[in-house]
C-alpha cells in the first residue's frame, strides 16, 4: 500500500508549524543524475610496459656464443636484443673479438643488439643479464656501443634487482617502466666518461678479430655501414681493426672491405638476370661507375668485361 502524500507532508508540517507546508509535495530530485556512468580508468589499472621485450636470467645460466675455436676459446656470435650483465659474486669472462676480459663483482657490462661477442660465465659467478628486444632500446635511448663501469649504486642493483620480482611482486611491476628509465640514464652516465687508452695487448688475438671483421662486414655490405660501425660492433676502435688488418691482411681495413666487394662482385655478374646498378647497390657501391673503377684498379677489368667472358 503505497503511503499518502498529503499525509507525509501533514507529518513534517503540524499545525501550529511556523513554516507553511508547500501547495503539493515535489519529492526531490535523485543524487545521482540517470546518465550512464562515465568510463573512469582507474589509477592502478593503466596499460603496464610489455612484460614480452624484458627478460631477466640468473648470471651462472646465461651462456652465449658459437663453436670454442682450437685454443678452447668460445667464438663470439651477434644478438638481436640488447644485453645488460650485472655481475655481483664470482668472474663473468666476455669474449670479443679483441680479446677476453674477465669481469669481477661490482661489474657492469652493456652490450649493445647486433654486437658479436660470447659470455662464459666462471664457477662461482652471480649476478643478472637483463635482455631487452631492439625496439625496446630505441625507446629508452640506450647507448650504441659497449658499456664497461664499476661501482655501480646500490640504487641501480635494487632496479634489477625489481625487475626480477615484476611477476610477483604488483608495485615492482607498476614501477618496472620508471626502473627502466632510470637503469637507461645510469648506463649514459657511465658511457660518458672518458674511456681510457688501450694499447694492445702483447698476444692479442688480431688474426681473429680480422677474420670476425671479414665476416661481419661480408653480412654489412650495402648498408651504409662505416669502418668504425664494425668496429665498434667488434669491440674496438677503427684504428684498432686497421692495425689488424695491416698486420694479418698487408692492408688497411677500407681496403680490405672493397677486396670483399670486388670478390662478391664476380661472384654476382653472371648472374645476368641482375644489373649492374642492382650489383652496385648492394655492394654498397655509388653505382656503376663507383663499381668499376674499383674493379679495375684491383681485378684489372671493369665489371662489364668480368660480365662478357662470364
Amino acid at each position: 500500500m503505497s503511503a499518502d502524500p498529503n499525509t507525509f507532508t501533514d507529518s513534517l508540517y503540524p499545525a501550529g508549524c511556523l513554516v507553511d507546508a508547500p501547495d503539493a509535495f515535489t519529492p526531490s530530485p535523485p543524487a545521482n543524475l540517470p546518465q550512464p556512468a562515465a568510463p573512469i580508468t582507474p589509477y592502478a589499472g593503466r596499460p603496464r610496459p610489455p612484460e614480452t621485450g624484458l627478460r631477466l636470467l640468473p648470471l651462472d645460466s646465461f651462456v652465449w656464443g658459437g663453436a670454442a675455436r682450437p685454443d678452447g676459446v668460445r667464438r663470439g656470435r651477434t644478438r638481436g636484443d640488447h644485453c645488460l650483465i650485472r655481475v655481483t659474486a664470482g668472474v663473468m669472462r666476455i669474449i670479443l673479438p679483441s680479446g677476453a676480459v674477465d669481469h669481477g663483482a661490482g661489474s657492469v657490462i652493456f652490450v649493445p643488439a647486433g654486437t658479436a661477442f660470447a659470455a662464459d660465465p666462471q664457477p662461482g659467478v652471480a649476478g643478472q643479464a637483463l635482455l631487452m628486444q631492439r625496439d625496446m632500446g630505441r625507446r629508452l635511448a640506450l647507448p650504441n656501443r659497449i658499456v664497461v663501469g664499476s661501482g655501480a649504486s646500490d640504487a641501480f642493483s635494487a632496479d634489477i634487482a625489481a625487475l626480477a620480482m615484476r611477476g610477483r611482486d604488483p608495485i615492482a611491476s607498476a614501477t618496472a617502466a620508471c626502473r627502466l628509465e632510470l637503469i637507461a640514464t645510469t648506463l649514459h652516465r657511465l658511457s660518458a666518461r672518458p674511456e681510457p687508452a688501450s694499447p694492445a695487448l702483447p698476444g692479442q688475438d688480431s688474426r681473429a678479430l680480422v677474420e670476425a671483421y671479414c665476416e661481419l662486414a661480408g653480412r654489412e655490405m650495402g648498408r651504409g655501414r662505416t669502418i668504425a660501425d664494425l668496429a665498434e660492433a667488434l669491440g674496438t676502435t677503427a684504428g684498432g681493426l686497421d692495425m689488424a688488418c695491416r698486420r694479418q691482411r698487408g692492408c688497411s681495413a677500407l681496403d680490405l672491405i672493397y677486396k670483399l666487394r670486388v670478390e662478391r662482385a664476380v661472384a654476382l655478374l653472371p648472374d645476368r638476370t641482375r644489373s649492374l646498378a642492382q650489383i652496385a647497390e648492394d655492394l654498397g657501391f655509388t653505382g656503376t661507375a663507383h663499381l668499376n673503377r674499383v674493379m679495375m684498379a684491383l681485378a684489372g677489368r671493369p665489371a662489364e668485361a668480368f660480365r662478357a667472358h662470364a
